[in-house]
């Protein structure tokens, strides 16, 4: 079973150490960056992660807010939450419109909350994979109806109007399906 990966980026050490204790299990690796700069290398040399929780203010004046702005950009689907000891609008806003944000943490760090919420976001980065593999299917049979219809014309417009049966390339979806279920589904046997 793949482990589910988190990002904790915070220039307080105590907080990231805290972070990773509260949240850590057998079925997760957790990577701790004190900077936005070492965040990006551990992306660079690991790819992708499930969540990301980090936060907006450093040391350096550099914002957690366009951190998570370029993550949006470079993964699309990690999760991204946002933890501040300063609160207001306009950085929620600005976290929300720009940054895409998954969810907005006020610290001092609610521990339950932030364990649900963690699994919580596990939960929806699935989803977020499932659905672009059916949407891989769907595309398939999309682009295979297209086909038949120029090629086939008046053979698939009446199949089409008459029974709303479709062809499709069952070996790709085939391999489309196992990949979703060897990602998703590995304890189960073939």
């Amino acid at each position: 079973m793949d482990k589910h990966t988190i990002l904790i980026v915070d220039d307080e050490v105590g907080v990231l150490n805290s972070l990773k204790r509260v949240l850590q299990s057998e079925d997760r690796e957790i990577f701790l960056a004190e900077s936005v700069d070492e965040a990006e290398e551990i992306l660079k040399q690991h790819g992708e992660v499930e969540v990301i929780i980090c936060d907006n203010r450093f040391s350096n004046n550099i914002l957690g807010i366009n951190f998570l702005t370029k993550i949006k950009r470079l993964y699309p689907d990690t999760i991204r939450i946002l933890t501040t000891a300063y609160p207001d609008l306009a950085t929620a806003m600005e976290a929300i419109n720009k940054a895409h944000i998954w969810r907005y943490i006020l610290k001092p760090i609610e521990i339950e909350e932030l364990k649900t919420l963690v699994n919580q976001a596990f939960d929806y980065y699935r989803i977020l994979k499932e659905n672009r593999l059916l949407l891989q299917i769907a595309r398939q049979q999309a682009e295979w109806i297209k086909i038949l219809r120029e090629k086939y014309p008046e053979v698939v417009s009446k199949e089409v109007r008459e029974s709303a049966i479709y062809t499709v390339d069952e070996r790709r979806v085939s391999e489309i399906i196992a990949e979703f279920m060897r990602k998703y589904y590995p304890q189960q046997k073939k």
